[in-house]
């Protein structure tokens, strides 16, 4: 066998997902073996109740960019639902639910109708937005404060033995209603295919605006779901909560194996980006690694992971390409 062959071979083996795959399961056992706290039921606890709002954020993300396009404004939108609900609490929890949920509903249609209807480039439109919902949360809750209820804490927050069985419920409900959403409806299918290729998709006749402001109006919803569980864990309204799960969703979708050219991912591997995300994150915290580099090594991993990608889809296309000269 030449190496040309094994080198071809090798290229198509090594999809985004086999390579996340491998580097988590090195990174996990390496760690298990060196960091005695890591196995410890409050670390582990902290795993749980630190995965719930990424989950979140991470599979409204992930609805957009399957349709190539990508919303920024999701960390902003998960800091004004705590914002909102921490001020509408007082008067009533479902008010303060029912409030976060319909900011969330109304900034996925601004949003999507922004890109579809204006074709404004979906990376400014949400940029813009984030800027202007991080105005609206300090506007409303200037500094961390306001009323959570001490019941609903309770009851978001319920354990068991000290097993956050609520948390793991939360994450449970999110990720099956996301591969069900994926993997059996047919608005799940029309996702892939405006992605994959848009004007076939319209041509086909598929209402493909109604398709990515659906896309924009979900991940509003969730991270306004996000939004509302980190109300309970951290017991108030915080303007800035959502700044760190920003950047943090696309990475985990992205090492997920969800495309950022869109028609490409699965709940599945998303739902293993966010575990593998945290798994960093904790890591990180437990060998005290600086903030700072922290963040720097987050980003550095986002476009290590984006430069492979597209490295791939490249040799991909030379393939079919090659294929079709000879044909």
């Amino acid at each position: 066998m030449n190496s040309k062959l094994l080198v071809e071979r090798f290229k198509r083996w090594a999809s985004i997902r086999n390579i996340i795959y491998t580097i988590f399961v090195v990174i996990v056992l390496a760690f298990l073996f060196s960091i005695p706290s890591f196995l410890t039921k409050k670390n582990i606890t902290n795993l749980i109740l630190r995965s719930v709002p990424l989950l979140s954020l991470t599979i409204g993300q992930m609805l957009v960019l399957l349709t190539s396009s990508i919303d920024l404004s999701v960390g902003a939108l998960m800091s004004v639902s705590t914002a909102i609900a921490s001020s509408l609490m007082q008067y009533s929890i479902a008010l303060g639910i029912f409030g976060s949920i319909a900011f969330g509903v109304l900034l996925g249609i601004g949003n999507g109708l922004a890109v579809t209807k204006l074709k404004i480039n979906p990376f400014l439109v949400t940029l813009g937005t984030s800027g202007i919902i991080n105005g609206i949360a300090l506007f409303i809750r200037p500094y961390p404060g306001g009323y959570i209820p001490p019941v609903y804490i309770q009851f978001v927050m319920f354990t068991v033995l000290d097993i956050p069985i609520v948390p793991i419920t939360i994450f449970v409900v999110l990720a099956l209603f996301g591969i069900f959403l994926l993997k059996t409806t047919l608005y799940g299918r029309h996702l892939y295919a405006v992605g994959g290729n848009y004007d076939a998709s319209r041509l086909a006749g598929l209402k493909v605006d109604g398709i990515i402001i659906t896309a924009y109006i979900l991940s509003g919803v969730f991270a306004a779901i996000g939004g509302l569980y980190m109300i309970a864990r951290i017991g108030c309204g915080d303007p800035t909560v959502g700044k760190t799960f920003q950047m943090e969703s696309i990475t985990a979708a992205v090492l997920g194996g969800t495309a950022l050219t869109g028609g490409k991912g699965s709940m599945c591997g998303t739902i293993f980006g966010v575990v593998l995300v945290i798994l960093l994150g904790n890591i990180f915290n437990l060998l005290n690694f600086n903030i700072y580099w922290q963040q720097v090594s987050r980003g550095g991993i986002l476009l290590v992971v984006v430069a492979f990608s597209q490295y791939q889809l490249r040799f991909k296309e030379e393939l079919k390409l090659k294929k079709l000269i000879q044909v």
